[in-house]
């Protein structure tokens, strides 16, 4: 199963770069751009349309991650209030066995 898991984000990552280049060799045309007073390097539209879902993506990781460690440290107290009930109710039958 993880050898699986593995082949289907190895072919996820292989689709992916694969409509990168795709995207920059369909979008050749050189742009510029002005930001914050200084002129960028003029690239293809493509790798520019790339870098910025790229730099999206990112920031929305780091903008759901404080969400993600939140819930992460719930679900770790919630497991360990789950054992400890498991635990007692393993005892309470054990005492309350009638032969």
């Amino acid at each position: 199963m993880a050898l699986l898991k593995k082949l289907w984000w190895l072919l996820i990552a292989i689709a992916a770069i694969w409509l990168g280049i795709w995207v920059v060799v369909d979008n050749p045309d050189p742009v510029a751009f002005t930001l914050f007073g200084f002129e960028t390097k003029p690239l293809p539209g493509g790798l520019w349309f790339l870098a910025t879902f790229a730099v999206g993506c990112v920031v929305a990781l780091v903008a759901s991650s404080p969400a993600l460690v939140k819930l992460n440290h719930r679900v770790r107290r919630l497991n360990k209030q789950l054992i400890k009930i498991k635990a007692s109710t393993v005892k309470n039958t054990d005492a309350v066995k009638i032969d």
